[in-house]
């Protein structure tokens, strides 16, 4: 019986913490996607989401997708400016 409670207990301890707002942030993205570059571009978003341990809060995700035109790249880390940069770039050109 004590085996099987610290199996529980270690398991707990070692999930990983879902990124809920990088996430939905990657969604977005992988419904704007027009072409192959713009695929790539989300494919290794996700690897970085995967391999992250922070994650944005739900007012930041909220704000980079409603007001992409007003975005401040400098708040963000600098491995994720890229792609938001990126995400940025698609929204601008799906107005168009």
């Amino acid at each position: 019986m004590s085996t099987t409670t610290t199996v529980k207990k270690t398991m707990k301890k070692n999930r990983i913490k879902k990124k809920t707002n990088l996430l939905k942030l990657y969604s977005v993205m992988n419904k704007l996607t027009h072409d192959a570059v713009d695929k790539e571009v989300v494919k290794r978003f996700k690897i970085l989401i995967d391999s992250s341990d922070e994650d944005f809060t739900k007012s930041e995700v909220d704000g980079i997708i409603k007001h992409h035109q007003n975005i401040d790249l400098s708040h963000y880390h600098e491995g994720l400016q890229p792609y938001i940069r990126h995400y940025v770039f698609m929204a601008k050109r799906k107005v168009k």
